[in-house]
């Protein structure tokens, strides 16, 4: 059985930088109370309210594990109270694209049911890439979208 869930270091630095963001935002609220003058703080408390809700909701709505085994993908995402079991063969395609960052390799494997939506991994921030592509590579080699 494989199963892919985000790494904990992901996990710990999307925290650590929603927190620095709400706080920042919570001092620029104190700021514009105690004095409304200057609209750069509205515009600096806009922006870090805005980045707070998205990496939130990228926190609370993007984590997701995925199990595979005996020809079987499990997806559940425990926040959105959603689990769904797609058979391989229920795979219409799958495609795996590849980006050189600075000195690192970004790969980013996508599955796409044919009935129900896609999935998709990246080896920065999922555990266990390597398998689950090596494993999709072996069961569905036909069904490779190329570039």
């Amino acid at each position: 059985m494989i199963i892919s869930k985000p790494k904990r270091t992901t996990i710990f630095s999307l925290v650590v930088f929603t927190i620095v963001c709400g706080f920042g935002s919570l001092y620029f609220l104190r700021q514009i109370l105690s004095d409304p003058v200057g609209t750069w703080r509205y515009i600096v408390f806009g922006i870090l309210v805005l980045t707070t809700t998205i990496l939130l909701s990228k926190l609370l709505f993007g984590y997701k594990v995925i199990k595979i085994s005996h020809d079987q993908v499990h997806i559940y995402y425990p926040f959105r109270f959603f689990k769904t079991v797609q058979e391989i063969g229920n795979l219409g395609a799958w495609q795996e694209t590849t980006v050189m960052t600075n000195k690192t390799e970004f790969r980013q494997l996508k599955l796409v049911f044919v009935n129900k939506g896609y999935v998709k991994l990246s080896n920065q921030e999922n555990s266990d890439y390597d398998k689950v592509y090596k494993y999709i590579k072996r069961k569905a080699p036909k069904k490779e979208v190329k570039e």
